[in-house]
């Protein structure tokens, strides 16, 4: 199955998280847990950290649904944003705690804006080589991450040394993008974290069983998913 799930699964799936269906979070958790911690990770350098707020992003996916507007884009794609909006809030404000626990030894405010668009920059970076399709991504892994030159990666990947290079300058157009997204200012919340939880009489039962991430990579200390029942009322 590809990175980005059909438009149609990404309809049906937002559509069955406003119903208050609990399988679709289990699902959903399934699938993305795995994202959501890696680029949380990658934003905040701290596994517990990282392991709260994935249940936090997961939490807020279900009590908010109608947050997610298929029309805009990959279901996927959102939920790495959302992701990243709240990594780097998180960051914020652990920064400044620490800057005022330092006192006069703080670095200055450009110093931790700087370090807050750096994590910010890496996660979304991670992103794009993560997202964009396998061609692109193996010729960038093989030149620009383990130093191939174009002759190298063109008999690597069995095609000839000019598709090795379109391949490679696609990928790193791809992932120059990276920078021209910037971390959110102090003080900003995002239109997602806004709009008041949905809410009706009845509650969901809780998934079957624990729910384990079937991706590639998930924290050691990465827990399943809210209860559907958390901080959301049906």
């Amino acid at each position: 199955m590809g990175h980005d799930a059909p438009p149609r699964w990404d309809r049906r799936m937002q559509q069955r998280l406003a119903h208050g269906e609990a399988a679709a979070l289990g699902e959903l958790y399934d699938r993305f847990a795995s994202l959501v911690h890696s680029l949380a990770h990658r934003v905040l350098d701290d596994e517990d950290a990282a392991d709260r707020l994935t249940r936090e992003v997961f939490t807020y996916i279900w009590e908010h649904p109608d947050s997610y507007d298929p029309k805009q884009g990959p279901l996927r794609s959102w939920i790495a944003g959302v992701t990243r909006h709240q990594a780097v809030q998180r960051l914020r404000q652990t920064e400044a705690a620490s800057a005022r626990d330092c006192g006069d030894g703080a670095p200055a405010p450009a110093e931790i804006e700087q370090k807050i668009r750096d994590a910010s920059t890496a996660a979304r970076a991670d992103y794009i080589v993560t997202s964009m399709p396998a061609p692109l991504r193996a010729a960038l892994e093989l030149a620009y991450f383990q130093r191939r030159d174009y002759r190298q990666t063109a008999a690597d990947l069995g095609v000839t040394e000019d598709e090795a290079r379109r391949r490679l300058r696609l990928g790193l157009q791809l992932l120059s993008t990276a920078h021209h997204h910037q971390a959110l200012p102090p003080g900003h919340r995002a239109s997602y974290t806004s709009r008041a939880p949905r809410s009706s009489p009845a509650a969901p039962h809780a998934p079957r069983g624990p729910l384990t991430p079937h991706t590639q990579h998930t924290g050691p200390g990465t827990s399943a998913p809210p209860g559907p029942g958390h901080g959301r009322s049906r």
